[in-house]
């Protein structure tokens, strides 16, 4: 799950001004209420999850409950790694 973290960290990082600023980044906290996040980056997100770890996010998986923080996506992501 370290790996996971590392590479969302990493793609944050690089892909959003606002965050790439920031020292420490909310783990536990929604991205997109914080408003780091909007909807086209959301859906960029989503694309970079499914393609880096071949996986395919279902409109279910796309909630508040399951990525509504970094920490929710990693617990998503692993799942998801597991059930291929």
């Amino acid at each position: 799950m370290k790996n996971i973290e590392k590479k969302l960290i990493n793609y944050f990082r690089k892909n959003y001004q606002l965050i790439k600023k920031l020292k420490k980044i909310p783990m536990n906290k929604s991205l997109v209420e914080l408003g780091y996040l909007d909807s086209f980056a959301v859906i960029d997100l989503i694309t970079f999850i499914e393609k880096e770890w071949s996986i395919v996010l279902e409109n279910e998986d796309i909630t508040r409950e399951k990525m509504g923080s970094i920490n929710k996506m990693i617990k998503l992501i692993s799942i998801k790694t597991k059930k291929k």
